[in-house]
């Protein structure tokens, strides 16, 4: 049994004390940039996003305990070389963006934005990349400011549009972890992110050096707004974002089943779903 966890700037937080040995624990770890949903089999516990998360419906179960959740700030943006509403319809620029980057933007693009998708570039060598009129940036990329040019937050228009925070990424339990007793696992997630928040400042500096992030003042508003347990309103958004943002992908429809749905003698039990 392995606790992941997907290595990206949204989740440096509970990754860099995990990665850096801040924390102490006897449970075997791996922390992995590009962590996808065949990576994780039903013996492990992972904190991964919430798409790869779709593809994991028959052999995981969601637990509330931690996640990674944007509150009106993310790291995932859109770009266009007018006014968004002046663009009808185009060529989306996916390069380098993680899935759930890739989820919000079909969720929100057409709906919210106005934006027809005529196909998704995901290399530069894709039809019709070089013209695309709408770019997605994911990560460091995704909090500097073009010098020309309208810069979107997501997850700040993901609020505006439902009223909802967006969850990034959820922790699944695999149905045979679950079975076998998985809460060494959880408690050295929830540990990692207590000690995360305790050293900010620590973790802020890593994480600048290593993706050059030069806007401290950006990464500072990101991690002291980001959130690490779901709400029942989180989970609502959770149920939303997979609804709309699924479509034309690789993602599967529905999310697995939450621990405290399941009937007690499986292993569920009542978690909190408020605060």
């Amino acid at each position: 049994m392995t606790l992941l966890i997907d290595d990206t700037l949204t989740t440096s937080l509970v990754a860099v004390p995990l990665a850096e040995g801040w924390v102490e624990t006897d449970v075997a770890v791996s922390v992995r940039e590009g962590l996808c949903a065949a990576d994780v089999t039903s013996e492990d516990v992972a904190l991964l996003s919430v798409a790869e998360a779709t593809l994991l419906a028959e052999t995981h179960i969601l637990v509330s305990d931690v996640a990674v959740v944007l509150d009106g700030i993310g790291p995932i943006a859109m770009r266009t070389p007018v006014r968004p509403d002046g663009v009808e319809e185009t060529v989306v620029r996916l390069l380098d963006v993680g899935p759930t980057a890739e989820m919000v933007v079909r969720a929100m693009l057409r709906p919210y934005f106005g934006i027809t998708a005529t196909s998704f570039a995901t290399s530069d060598e894709s039809p019709g990349a070089a013209s695309a009129q709408v770019v997605i940036l994911d990560g460091a990329a995704g909090l500097t400011q073009p010098e020309s040019g309208y810069h979107e937050d997501l997850a700040k228009h993901w609020f505006v549009f439902t009223g909802q925070a967006l969850v990034s990424h959820v922790t699944v339990v695999g149905l045979h972890a679950q079975a076998r007793g998985a809460e060494a696992e959880l408690a050295a997630l929830q540990t990692a992110v207590a000690t995360g928040q305790e050293r900010r400042k620590d973790v802020r500096g890593l994480v600048a050096g290593r993706w050059d992030i030069d806007d401290r003042d950006a990464l500072a508003e990101l991690t002291n707004r980001q959130r690490f347990a779901l709400t029942s309103a989180d989970r609502n958004s959770l149920a939303n974002l997979v609804a709309r943002g699924t479509w034309g992908s690789r993602f599967g429809k529905r999310l697995p089943v939450f621990r405290d749905m399941l009937p007690t003698d499986l292993g569920g039990e009542q978690e909190p779903t408020d605060g």
